[in-house]
């Protein structure tokens, strides 16, 4: 049993007395079927097929002791893979895709000629072993993994230095059917967003997010620019805490021509002032120039 940030996996690692049996011809004739999930190709080998990168049903891929100098980016259509074993070999970079096969439990490097690592890697959120020993890498990097809980604490120093990427494309819009701008009668959009509550956007949740992209000052004005962004009538928010309703939404949204409701979670009232404040609950805001609040119930759902 494995930990990265608090995310608790049950990872058993691959027997290191590995055993293969041949089929027979008899099972081949037979039609005797197949399992494995398991590869080791190791003989001094300097390049291998490309046809490797397609065996997306493995799970571990042994490519120790060669004389691979190269890695190729395709090694990321390998999605199944959760260990992987590049030990003893001549690499000298690695592509920054290996961030992306987020399977992966067991990463080992070691002995070969690395002098940087991709901070991609830090996106390896349920990575339990990286194996760095016997590459020309910095110092810092050395040392930060043979501290105690060494691999977590290299990952997230990558995961918090990685460059920002470009902002995503524009989420598309599901049109359920044509908008029928003939018909008479009052028209509204509604728009449902969670912003995930501060106190819930931990690292022992969101262990694959930088430190900075969790932190509320940053996600709260991303969040405002989202909702004025599409301008709708009516918004429902969820887990919005109680001082932030108070101390932001309810201010900035109604800048923007906006009223609204709030309802905290039942068991503020068992609380004190000061702790009640941290309880999370859900918010609906109306364009004041086209809505009018006539009365507010508030319903307790017991699930």
């Amino acid at each position: 049993m494995g930990e990265r940030q608090g995310i608790r996996v049950k990872y058993d690692p691959p027997d290191p007395r590995r055993s293969f049996t041949i089929m027979s011809d008899d099972d081949k004739q037979n039609g005797k079927k197949s399992n494995w999930h398991e590869l080791e190709i190791t003989g001094s080998v300097r390049n291998v097929s490309p046809e490797l990168w397609n065996l997306q049903f493995l799970t571990c891929l042994f490519l120790n002791n060669n004389n691979l100098s190269r890695l190729p980016v395709e090694v990321a259509r390998l999605t199944s893979l959760v260990h992987l074993d590049l030990s003893c070999n001549k690499l000298r970079s690695l592509p920054s895709e290996l961030g992306d096969m987020i399977q992966l439990r067991e990463l080992l490097l070691n002995n070969n000629s690395l002098r940087s690592l991709p901070y991609e890697l830090g996106r390896l959120f349920l990575l339990q072993t990286l194996g760095l020993s016997g590459n020309p890498l910095p110092p810092e990097f050395i040392n930060m993994v043979k501290e105690p809980n060494g691999t977590n604490r290299l990952l997230t120093f990558m995961l918090d230095n990685l460059p920002v990427c470009s902002r995503p494309p524009e989420r598309p819009w599901v049109q359920i059917r044509p908008i029928d701008r003939q018909r008479s009668g009052t028209t509204f959009t509604v728009m449902c967003y969670n912003v995930l509550c501060d106190k819930y956007a931990t690292r022992q949740l969101y262990g694959y997010c930088p430190s900075w992209a969790l932190s509320w000052d940053y996600r709260k004005q991303t969040i405002m620019k989202e909702l004025l962004q599409y301008s709708a009538d009516v918004i429902s928010l969820q887990e919005v805490a109680t001082d932030q309703y108070y101390s932001f939404f309810k201010p900035e949204l109604a800048r923007n021509g906006y009223d609204g409701a709030f309802s905290p979670k039942s068991r503020a009232k068992t609380m004190g002032e000061t702790e009640s404040l941290q309880v999370d609950g859900c918010a609906i805001f109306y364009r004041a120039s086209k809505c009018v609040l006539l009365f507010l119930q508030l319903c307790v759902v017991v699930v």
